[in-house]
């Protein structure tokens, strides 16, 4: 099977992967946090009992309430050679979820990220809210996610429609940095008031496509542990669940042309951060 890139290299950059994770699943047995694997290596973890054999990244979710405390309780030890990575504690950052990144490595994408924030190897950690009933309030929630998202990413959508991107940048041109960092947390509390009803569905608000993708009401309420790589994770109960919605038939492999890296990388460095490999 083809791999768009060095064999060699897939497998170190996955050793990396696992070692932050190794380091993650310890903190959260420490403090009874749950968590699962997500997307694709969860998928990974069902079909494989590891990585898709193409895959290049390593993803867990967790509910906001254990997301909260995850971030809250990292904080509070020193984790020599990791970093922990949000807009919260760096502003240039884009995204709406958390980064685990190895330090003295770099997993670089685009040129933009250069010398913008730390770029090393990584582990994604995704919050997953509740999704009110009702029509209405579906609208209003979504609605309110798009706008969360545009003030984290802080750029115009580049998917977006004409529409939208122009809207997209008359918002963000007329909105001061202070305000942003006011908006952003305006509309994430609006998306917290739902966690408290565990009735309903749950869903991922990391961008457009995963808020509009309705998950299991119960995927947060159950844990087992899968096999992955030859050791056991965390992973919903309710995997096949979260799986079909998320994938549909999910056994089935797709087209070969499709099995291909998902990070488009520029520079990968497992010794050196992009700072210390100077203007290479």
């Amino acid at each position: 099977m083809e791999i768009s890139t060095d064999n060699t290299e897939l497998k170190r950059l996955r050793e990396v992967q696992l070692e932050i994770l190794d380091i993650i699943d310890d903190v959260c047995k420490r403090y009874d946090i749950h968590y699962s694997l997500y997307a694709g290596s969860l998928l990974g973890a069902v079909r494989h009992k590891g990585y898709i054999p193409w895959d290049d990244d390593l993803d867990i979710c967790m509910s906001r309430e254990y997301y909260d405390r995850f971030l809250e309780v990292w904080k509070k030890e020193e984790h020599p050679g990791y970093i922990l990575q949000n807009k919260e504690n760096t502003p240039s950052f884009t995204q709406s979820f958390t980064k685990i990144r190895k330090d003295h490595t770099t997993f670089l994408q685009y040129d933009w990220e250069k010398g913008r924030y730390h770029s090393g190897i990584f582990v994604d950690i995704f919050p997953i809210d509740r999704i009110p009933d009702g029509n209405l309030r579906r609208k209003k929630f979504f609605w309110d996610c798009m706008r969360y998202q545009l003030y984290m990413r802080e750029f115009v959508p580049p998917k977006g429609s004409a529409a939208v991107k122009l809207v997209s940048g008359l918002f963000l041109k007329g909105t001061t940095a202070d305000h942003k960092k006011r908006f952003r947390e305006e509309f994430e509390e609006k998306l917290r008031e739902y966690d408290k009803h565990s009735n309903w569905h749950t869903v991922a608000v990391e961008r457009t496509q995963s808020f509009k993708q309705i998950l299991p009401v119960d995927m947060l309420d159950a844990y087992i542990h899968l096999e992955f790589e030859g050791k056991e994770y965390e992973c919903f109960k309710n995997w096949d669940g979260y799986l079909t919605c998320k994938f549909g038939d999910y056994m089935k492999l797709p087209p070969e042309s499709e099995r291909v890296w998902n990070h488009h990388h520029l520079i990968i460095d497992f010794e050196h951060n992009c700072e210390e490999r100077g203007n290479e």
